[in-house]
Order: C-alpha cells, then structure tokens, then sequence
C-alpha cells in the first residue's frame, strides 16, 4: 500500500488490499523482455529477408513502335547467379487486356544485374508491357 495509507491498522490494510487488491509494479517487464527476445530478432530477419529478394525484376522501357510486337527491356537482379530463370512477359492493349505473352528464358551467367531486351509478339496493337514475374527454372 501506498505512504498515506501507513497509518491505518493492519486489519483495515488488510480489508483494503482484499477490497482493492495490491499495486504490483513492474510486472511488465517480465513479459515485455520475454517478448522483446522473441520478437527483435524476428523483426531483424524479417526485415533484411523481404528487402533483399531472390530475384528482382525492374522495368526499364519498352517501345511500340510496331503493330504486331512490342520490345521490352528490363533489368535482372538475382542472389544466386548460376540459377536459370524463366520470365513471363506481358503485352497489353489501350484497355489493358493481355494481347501478347512469352515466357523469356535466361541462362546462368557469371554476369549481375542482367539487362534484357525482347520482344512480345501479340495479336493487336499494343501499348505497354510489363514483366509479370521470374522464377528458377
């Protein structure tokens, strides 16, 4: 119990604390340490594994300069370099319906980042391309 409450008798202290309870104090920290240890190096992990992908892709340009295909350049990065990837690669019209799609493979080199240019055969004119996604082959 607290200083003001000191001057009262032992039973009626007592009849308070059964009445109230008592104030325990720092009973978190117990728990929150427990926590902290489980999850900071969690959160460490978690961080630097999404921030640093197998495999990043990033879109450089493409051109539309023909009605029947549409060039694409895009950038590969990967951790491991001796791994053979295939891309799947996009050609979309003015309502962005998937006109033209290819799966481009890629070879293990000792080269990273790669840059890549291809071309995306499609049935009607397109106006933009994307990469949909790369994965080991």
């Amino acid at each position: 119990m607290s200083e003001r409450f000191s001057n009262l008798s032992p039973e009626n202290q007592a009849l308070l604390a059964d009445r109230y309870g008592t104030i325990r104090r720092n009973t978190w920290k117990i728990p929150a340490a427990i926590l902290m240890i489980i999850f900071l190096p969690w959160l460490m992990w978690s961080a630097w594994h999404h921030s640093n992908p197998e495999i990043r892709i990033t879109l450089i340009s493409f051109q539309n300069e023909k009605s029947d295909s549409i060039d694409i350049t895009y950038l590969i990065e990967r951790r491991d370099s001796s791994r053979a990837l295939i891309c799947t690669l996009v050609a979309r019209d003015i309502d962005k319906n998937v006109v033209g799609e290819i799966d481009d493979a890629i070879p293990p080199t000792s080269i990273n980042p790669i840059t890549r240019t291809t071309t995306i055969p499609a049935r009607i004119a397109p106006v933009n391309a994307a990469v949909v996604g790369c994965r080991a082959s």
